[in-house]
Parts: C-alpha cells; structure tokens; sequence
C-alpha cells in the first residue's frame, strides 16, 4: 500500500493541490479530445465528400460523426492518468479516514472501480480496433475508398492538438513538482512513479505521432496510438484488480477476527 511507505512530513495543501492539477489534466484530456474532434468533424464535412464525387450516406453517418476522430490519442490518455488520480485520490483518503477503517474499505473501493476501468478499456479498445480497421481499408481501397478516407480523415488539427498537449504536458510537470515537495518519499513509490513516466512517455510518443506521420496518414497513427495507450491503460488496471483482492481477503479476516 502507498501509505505505508509515506511517514510523516506530508506537506497536505501542497498534496490535495497535486491531486486537483492531475484530476484537471484527465478533464482537459476528456473535454479537450471532444472540443478537437468536433472541429475536426465540422471540417471535413458532407460538402469535401460531394465535391469529391462520393456521396457520404454511402458510409453511413456513424463514420462521419463528429465526435469520432480526430483526436482520439488524446482522449485514450485519460484512461491512464485516470487511474493515476484515483491512486492519489484513495492516498488522500487514507489521510481524512482512520487507519481501520480506510483498511477495510480500501480493497473493495480498488476492486470496483478497476473492474469497471477494465470493462471500459475493453469496450473502448473493440471499437478502436473497429475503428482504425475501417480507417486502414477506406484508405487502402483506391479509388473510391481513399477518397472517402481523404474526405473523413485526411485533415487532422495538429496545431489545435500540439496545443493541448503542450498544456497536458506542462500540467504534468506541475503535479510532479508538488507531488515531490508535498513528500520527496514519493519517488521511493515504484509503482506510482512508473505509473507517472508512462503517462508522459505515452503523451510524447503521440505528439511524434502528430508531427511526423504524412498528413493523411496523421489520423490513422493517431488511432492507432491510442488502442496502444488504451490497452497499457488495461494491463495496469487488471495488475491493480489482482492485487486488490489480498487486500479484500485480509479486510474480511479482520472483520471476522473482531465479530468473534
């Protein structure tokens, strides 16, 4: 448990502080991704298809929706630095509640909430999967279908996304730098701190994903980086919903130990 292997000196204000910058980068990396996407969508819409000589309803208005990508990458980091806030989120607890009782409660709280994040990476990794298939094909099925891509895809907002990133980024530099002079014994937390470097190795790959793929082919590196962040996401969740469960064990033998 994290809290074990923090002792006293914890600087709080300068904690919960950490904990509200990285909950802000997962709500930029949500609402950020949503904003991106439907610009995008408004950008490449019914009209580039026409002029094109493809009629659009063709492909269904489920491909051309505005909240699909572009932007995707970018929204599949939150369900990593999710699961590095609700780390912190459960530390902070475990500062406001009694040691007993966080104890028992600790265990369930990880098992639910990871069971559902393992759930939802699933859900989003199917249709990721579905998505960029449909991308590659589009894209490999000249004429017609690469021009169909070309109209959905073929423009990606890599200066609206470097932006976001660059906030992301500097967000992230933030939370560390407190989380650091909140308690420098965080970086003895393995576990924690390996969780960190993903997030921003995960963050920096996909700006080289943005600044150096072809410009038609942007949105398609762009997917298919975020079913790489969104399946890390999976691995670290199912790692933490194994280890809850000694946690459960050891709470349901305690309780026993006190009824009796």
């Amino acid at each position: 448990m994290i809290g074990e292997q923090i002792t006293g000196g914890l600087r709080r204000p300068l904690f919960v502080v950490a904990i509200v910058v990285v909950c802000l980068v997962v709500v930029v990396e949500i609402g950020m991704s949503l904003l991106i996407a439907s610009a995008g969508g408004e950008s490449v819409d019914h009209g580039v298809a026409a002029d094109l000589g493809v009629d659009p309803g063709v492909f269904g208005s489920a491909v051309l929706a505005p909240s699909e990508p572009p932007g995707a990458g970018i929204g599949a980091l939150a369900f990593v630095d999710g699961l590095l806030a609700f780390t912190l989120l459960m530390l902070g607890l475990s500062l406001i509640l009694q040691l007993r009782l966080y104890g028992r409660i600790q265990g369930v709280v990880t098992l639910v909430v990871t069971l559902l994040w393992v759930l939802g990476s699933v859900i989003a990794a199917v249709f990721g999967i579905a998505t960029l298939m449909l991308m590659v094909g589009l894209f490999v099925s000249a004429p017609f279908g690469t021009i169909a891509y070309l109209a959905i895809w073929g423009w990606f907002p890599t200066g609206d996304a470097a932006v976001v990133l660059s906030l992301l980024l500097l967000l992230k530099l933030v939370f560390g730098v407190l989380l650091v002079l909140a308690q420098p014994k965080f970086l003895r937390v393995r576990g924690l701190v390996a969780l960190i470097v993903v997030s921003v190795v995960l963050q920096l790959v996909l700006g080289l994903v943005h600044g150096f793929l072809p410009g038609p082919l942007v949105s398609i590196g762009d997917q298919l980086w975020a079913i790489v962040t969104i399946l890390v996401a999976l691995g670290w969740a199912l790692v933490t919903l194994i280890g809850a469960v000694p946690a459960i064990v050891k709470a349901v033998r305690v309780s026993g130990s006190i009824a009796e």
